[in-house]
């Protein structure tokens, strides 16, 4: 494989077909991709935020819609011999985030989803009597057998968006599970369906009656599909780093090992073997290495939604807690305790600030991935203490 000799950094980028049109550099990843699409299956994948979720999801949109027209050179050129195209629904739940009620809640919803399957020949008529959903379920049933693709974006956003308000949330991840039930019950005008999100609690009682999602966030086949590993970055970003190690006096071995105790060391998979990088810190770190070894972390993205509403009841321990490595039941990674009962140790874990470091039969034993993401904790511990001191403070 050919190095890419300074092409763009794929900064903030999550259209697959921009990327490529403008050149930026893309870590193919097109032979998990194709593993993937070429099967007739429903798939769900749970990753931390800016790890490439959406940018994956855009990959899959192009695939289906207009089959290798942005794949050239790439493995999957070699590979994909569906010469069909398919009409592509496309929804990304992060844009449902603010409502305080589940009237608000079911008026975004709706809007949502008429928008978008509007796109693809549904046509929605106003009514008090036949619901939105009832609507599309109908319109299903007139398409031709796997002739429709189905992407969902960030599914636990709005959950998380009520997370503290527990009436609220149960209305809302009942909402959710009527429109879960639709995709399964016209499972057979669906290709291909994918389902992102950042955590996988209350997962199975969210897609219950999708009971044919194949949970594929353990699987170490697809342990590095997201994230770059060790050799994808002395590959693609060679030019990059001999340039970092060029600005910084740096030895280029020396400044590899430091982007790795730094950025590196996000597992996944279930052998707990298979280490990725985390593209959002590499990326920035690439794109001005003057800066030296920042944190990106937090900067620019501020705290996951889940942590911030997770804190406002629950307490998180001391960085240095966390250092000598915690166990968690391996169950607990696929099938997580219902949010009122989440650990802080099983919520950090899901959101990426704790990763797998080792399994002994069912248990898993989990800890940082790297020197960013424990001064991320660090940050978080302070201000929930200088929180607690305020609220004492008023008293």
């Amino acid at each position: 494989m050919k190095t890419n000799l300074m092409k763009r950094l794929p900064l903030g980028t999550s259209s697959f077909a921009k990327l490529r049109g403008v050149g930026q550099i893309y870590v193919d990843k097109t032979d998990k991709v194709y593993d993937l699409a070429s099967q007739v299956g429903n798939f769900f994948l749970a990753r931390p935020r800016r790890f490439g979720k959406s940018l994956l999801i855009s990959t899959f949109e192009s695939l289906f819609k207009y089959g290798l027209r942005d794949f050239e050179g790439l493995k999957i050129s070699k590979l994909w011999k569906d010469e069909k195209k398919y009409q592509v629904v496309r929804l990304d739940f992060s844009e449902i985030k603010n409502f305080s009620s589940i009237q608000k809640f079911n008026a975004e919803l709706d809007s949502l989803l008429i928008g978008n399957f509007s796109s693809v020949g549904f046509s929605y008529t106003e009514s008090k009597t036949i619901l939105c959903s009832t609507q599309i379920s109908t319109w299903l049933k007139t398409l031709p057998s796997c002739s429709l693709v189905l992407l969902i974006d960030e599914y636990d956003a709005p959950l998380s968006a009520c997370l503290d308000e527990p009436k609220l949330f149960e209305k809302v991840r009942q909402k959710l599970s009527e429109f879960y039930s639709v995709i399964k019950a016209n499972d057979a005008a669906f290709r291909f369906l994918f389902i992102t999100g950042l955590t996988t609690f209350n997962k199975m009682t969210v897609f219950s009656d999708l009971n044919n999602l194949s949970d594929i966030s353990l699987s170490p086949v697809f342990g590095s599909l997201l994230g770059y590993t060790h050799e994808e970055v002395q590959d693609y970003f060679s030019e990059y780093l001999s340039c970092a190690s060029k600005k910084l006096g740096i030895e280029k071995e020396k400044l590899f090992k430091e982007l790795t105790e730094h950025y590196d060391g996000f597992c996944f998979e279930e052998t707990a073997k298979q280490k990725v990088f985390a593209p959002w810190s590499l990326l920035h770190f690439f794109f001005a290495p003057e800066r030296g070894l920042k944190d990106y972390w937090l900067e620019g993205l501020g705290k996951p939604t889940v942590i911030v509403k997770f804190l406002n009841s629950h307490a998180l321990r001391r960085a240095e807690d966390y250092d000598g490595g915690k166990s968690i039941a391996l169950s607990t990674l696929s099938e997580p305790s219902d949010i009122e009962n989440l650990s802080d140790v099983e919520l950090l874990t899901q959101t990426g600030y704790l990763t797998l470091k080792r399994i002994q039969g069912t248990t898993v034993y989990v800890g940082y991935p790297n020197l960013e993401v424990r001064a991320a904790v660090a940050q978080l511990y302070q201000e929930q203490t200088l929180k607690e001191k305020l609220v004492d403070g008023t008293r």
